[in-house]
């Protein structure tokens, strides 16, 4: 029965594809109740808080990735604004660095965050949402990310932070992976199609606990 789901969520994706994408955003949380305790760094990565002048380099890294990317299309300028405004609303974006190389990247918000297309989340006292995580591939399957997100989340813990969202893709199982070893747990989905070139969306489709990602 999976397989069969599996092949028409993916026929349906082809089927789809000249119009927009159709994506299923899977809704994750995990509890700061407890200490966070960050994987094991076996590459040695050095971790430091971006600051404005790594603009470029964050830009240069999501660029590519649709499903990250806050820009419409890879060479909208404009999105640089974007991820200024978020560090300047205090927002706080997380890189790694192996042997002066930047391994991995990764945001932690604890106001509003960037969620599903035209819809933010909007966070109350005590909540974190992470987001925008990105290892380019010769970093992926060494542990850079689960290293940052354990470093991000304790850091959020000892800020006050008790409770963290986050959210993934269907489409993106190596990612799941590494998120249920910190101790996430998925808690709801939402289906959606995004035409080209549109902003915002109408969902499809909600199953489980949503209700964080819809609120006034």
């Amino acid at each position: 029965m999976v397989d069969l789901r599996t092949r028409a969520w993916q026929w349906s994706k082809r089927a789809t594809a000249s119009f927009g994408e159709l994506t299923c955003a899977l809704f994750y949380e995990r509890s700061l109740a407890e200490p966070v305790r960050p994987p094991a760094n076996p590459l040695g990565a050095a971790i430091r808080l971006a600051e404005e002048s790594d603009l470029d380099t964050i830009c240069r890294l999501y660029a590519d990735d649709p499903w990250l990317w806050l820009g419409d299309g890879p060479r909208d300028e404009a999105a640089r604004g974007l991820y200024l405004d978020r560090l300047r609303r205090g927002e706080r974006c997380f890189l790694a660095f192996v042997d002066g190389v930047l391994a991995h990247a990764n945001w932690t918000c604890f106001t509003w965050g960037d969620a599903l297309p035209g819809h933010p989340i909007r966070l109350r006292p005590g909540e974190v949402y992470t987001t925008d995580a990105f290892t380019p591939p010769a970093f992926r399957g060494k542990g850079v990310h689960g290293l940052v997100l354990g470093t991000m989340l304790d850091e959020a813990r000892r800020q006050g932070a008790r409770h963290a969202y986050t959210l993934g893709q269907v489409d993106r199982p190596d990612a799941h992976k590494g998120l249920r070893a910190l101790g996430w747990q998925e808690c709801g989905r939402v289906y959606f199609f995004l035409p080209r070139g549109a902003l915002a969306t109408p969902f499809l489709l909600r199953r489980g606990k949503t209700q964080p990602l819809f609120r006034d």
